[in-house]
């Protein structure tokens, strides 16, 4: 399996946890330079919508993403940085490759993990133990389950 770039943010504009999957959505890419298009486009376009910014406002905050993504030194940065500017629209809850989603030491990567080896049954001793290569596709598979009946935020 590829190791592609995945980026999963979550509703704050109002309790999305009534809606079963805690408002959030979950996409794949194949490059971060992908993932960075995203949070120029859609993302913007999203945040605009939610928090109901004209054109100029919309503009602004592509402005200011712009300058976050040329200035940040790490992508985890990047993230607590974005997510100070959309506080109450939205939260990017993961930003990485399934590499790091994978073995990572991360609150939602760890909840993830520990989902996935309690449905495989294959890892008691260690619940969020990385998971190997070759179970990339089974445990990007239950990630649609994990955003509906998960813990992760």
């Amino acid at each position: 399996m590829e190791n592609q770039w995945a980026i999963c943010h979550v509703d704050s504009s109002f309790d999305a946890s009534l809606l079963g999957n805690k408002g959030s959505q979950w996409h794949w890419f194949h490059s971060r330079d992908d993932l960075i298009e995203y949070l120029l486009g859609d993302y913007i376009y999203l945040l605009a919508d939610t928090g109901e910014l004209d054109e100029e406002q919309a503009e602004s905050a592509r402005e200011r993403f712009e300058l976050l993504i040329e200035q940040s030194h790490s992508d985890e940065i990047l993230v607590e940085q974005l997510n100070d500017l959309t506080e109450s629209l939205r939260r990017i809850i993961w930003c990485g490759t399934v590499a790091q989603l994978a073995e990572l030491d991360d609150e939602f990567a760890n909840a993830l993990r520990a989902y996935f080896w309690d449905d495989y049954g294959d890892n008691e001793d260690d619940p969020e133990a990385a998971v190997p290569e070759e179970l990339w596709p089974e445990f990007t598979d239950i990630i649609d389950e994990f955003l509906i009946e998960g813990e992760y935020c």
